[in-house]
């Protein structure tokens, strides 16, 4: 385990930097970890059940594709590189339940955040209490160790992100808004320091060996020193996002219950950072406790100050029990149980579960046809995308890749590559509706036409203006873990070959392999080539941080571009419509080689009477404490 150096008041601090350049994927390869799976799910014997639909078998037993370690091909952030980062994530999702092969059918209604049973977060009238409630969770479990600021796995955060905290907390995932968790209020007097006031009633809960104890700021301020280090060491994982601590230069605490950050820059997005996936608080007990544990998966050693305690794991599933005391209402519930996302239809049916994502049309429908439950859809967290060097030839033509867009048409791929379960995406994707482009202003440009017959034709006349034909033949690298999943081999090179010409030849290689090649200019510069696939997980639920590591500075975009209304974190109308301004502007220029196609959708099932938050693809834990069970 990383031990952080001693800290004296006064010292410098250790400068966190940038892990790789900004198009740079991780190069890890390393195999999964011996401990990486916390326990084996205890599976019920087989029953006879209802036929389930087109054939009798679960479908849940049919071959998935092969699981991948997350932190192998986990990607750098930026789009461009994400061929790197969203292998095993996404495929951790696409192969948890039943077939990944859609089939062709009419485009499902484009996901809007509304629930009509949301856990609130505070009301007058008393909530029912008692209740176990039952979820499955978005993926197959992996844990590598419980320690919050050294994991890379979503699968810890099924964990940590209900026992513990953050210093911010998204308090509307969909609008989106910060809110406080540990800290109580924030001031920023200037542009360079930010003053944290804790909730004076935050709590570290009790564990075997560790009383519990009121949280100070002197453990915030260990917690930021520790993340500072680990960040100069280069050696956490990507998730993590250690390089959005880059201007962090000196954390203190004046006063006892407040710390106060100076910055050597300005950073409008700080507050993002502090409310981040992974940016959950530990208390210094526990990660002394847990740098002495050889595996670091130890449930004794999960000790946080959110509004669960872990319980360790029942039948295949991880247990939560509410927390005592704290500075959240109390949980209304008795239990939380979150098992793996096998047998869903099955399992729904009988009780065992009262909340599931579907990512096969065939379970949906058969959940939704026994009319149990209320149905949300939502986005998934990645997009589908493609990249390629636009700074030289082939690709430095903007005519050239605004035909590839317009013959890729978004309406004719979400249909023919993902059976209608998908929605055209912008430079900012639609799970973002207050900033993304509306379809409307999208159907102006090549690739958005709801006549799919005219932007063919479109795209054809540009490519020939353009000397297209003259290219021979190009090569579209997909991922082996996209491939043959939803056959996109096959889809989307006979969709370019019969708008563009037969020119286009699929080849399937590892992610791995893809992102080196994103590296190391292999799609472009004289080589007529590029990669379609899953972009990296979305990082936040604010666009604009992302928006602009994926596009600033690509050097097919017009020279001067400023991003600098994307920076603004105010949320007023204004500043929205500049970056709706700055993602035409991305468009006009043929996306300056970062190509989004669209973004996948999917549908929650929760059974009637269970209340819980409105669905997200983002990190939705610290909500879970505001759910109840209607008598």
């Amino acid at each position: 385990m990383h031990r952080a150096r001693p800290h004296r008041p006064g010292d410098p601090l250790p400068r966190p930097f940038r892990h790789r350049p900004r198009y740079a994927p991780a190069r890890d390869a390393s195999p999964p970890r011996s401990h990486g799976v916390l326990y084996e799910p205890r599976r019920r014997p087989h029953r006879a059940r209802r036929p389930y639909p087109r054939d009798n078998a679960p479908l849940s037993s049919r071959p998935a594709a092969r699981r991948l370690n997350r932190r192998a091909f986990l990607a750098g952030g930026v789009a461009a590189a994400g061929a790197a980062g969203a292998g095993a994530v996404v495929l951790a999702n696409r192969s948890s339940s039943g077939s990944g092969q859609p089939a062709a059918t009419p485009p499902t209604r484009t996901p809007r955040p509304a629930s009509p049973t949301p856990a609130p977060a505070s009301t007058a009238t008393p909530l029912p209490r008692g209740g176990i409630i039952r979820l499955a969770a978005p993926a197959r479990f992996n844990f590598d160790t419980f320690d919050a600021q050294l994991t890379g796995e979503p699968s810890v955060i099924e964990v940590l992100g209900r026992t513990h905290s953050r210093l911010l907390q998204w308090a509307d995932l969909h609008a989106p808004t910060l809110g406080p968790d540990l800290v109580a209020r924030w001031e920023q007097p200037d542009t360079q320091t930010l003053i944290l006031h804790l909730d004076p009633a935050v709590r570290w809960s009790p564990a075997p060996g560790f009383p519990g104890r009121s949280v100070t700021s002197d453990d915030v301020v260990l917690h930021l020193l520790r993340a500072l280090e680990i960040a100069k060491s280069g050696t956490a994982p990507l998730a993590q996002r250690y390089q959005d601590y880059a201007t962090f230069d000196r954390v203190h605490s004046p006063a006892a219950g407040v710390v106060s950050i100076a910055f050597s820059s300005p950073d409008p997005f700080i507050l993002e950072t502090l409310a981040g996936e992974f940016a959950l608080v530990q208390a210094p007990e526990a990660v002394a406790a847990l740098e002495a544990t050889p595996s670091g998966l130890d449930p004794a050693r999960v000790v946080g100050s959110g509004p669960f305690r872990f319980d360790g794991t029942r039948d295949g599933s991880l247990v939560f029990l509410p927390a005592p005391g704290g500075h959240r209402p109390p949980v209304a519930f008795d239990e939380l149980h979150v098992g793996e996302p096998f047998d869903l239809v099955a399992r729904f049916a009988d009780d065992d579960l009262d909340e599931v994502i579907t990512r096969d049309r065939r379970e949906a429908e058969a959940i939704r046809a026994a009319g149990l439950a209320e149905e949300y859809p939502r986005f998934e967290r990645e997009v589908v995308m493609s990249s390629l060097d636009a700074g030289a030839p082939p690709w430095n033509i903007p005519t050239i890749t605004s035909a590839l867009s317009g013959a890729l048409n978004r309406f004719r791929l979400a249909n023919e590559l993902f059976g209608g379960r998908a929605v055209p995406a912008g430079p900012v994707p639609p799970v973002h509706p207050a900033f993304a482009l509306t379809e409307g202003v999208l159907a102006l440009y090549p690739g958005y036409a709801r006549d799919r017959a005219e932007d063919a034709r479109a795209a054809r006349q540009r490519w020939e203006a353009a000397a297209g034909p003259s290219l021979g033949t190009i090569t579209i690298d997909f991922p082996s873990v996209f491939d043959p999943l939803y056959s996109a081999s096959s889809v989307v090179t006979g969709i370019l070959n019969e708008v563009l010409g037969d020119q286009f030849r699929p080849a399937v290689e590892t992610y791995t392999t893809i992102s080196r090649r994103v590296l190391d200019g292999y799609y472009g510069n004289g080589r007529a080539a590029f990669w379609f696939g899953w972009g990296p997980p979305l990082p936040s639920p604010d666009p604009r941080r992302a928006f602009i590591e994926r596009y600033e500075g690509l050097p097919g975009l017009p020279s001067g571009l400023s991003f600098g209304t994307a920076r603004t974190l105010d949320s007023s109308l204004r500043d929205r419509t500049g970056v709706h301004d700055l993602q035409q502007v991305v468009v006009e220029a043929g996306f300056g080689g970062v190509i989004p196609w669209v973004q996948q959708t999917s549908e929650l099932f929760r059974r009637k009477g269970v209340a819980g938050p409105t669905p997200s693809p983002f990190w939705t834990h610290h909500l879970d404490a505001a759910r109840y069970v209607q008598p």
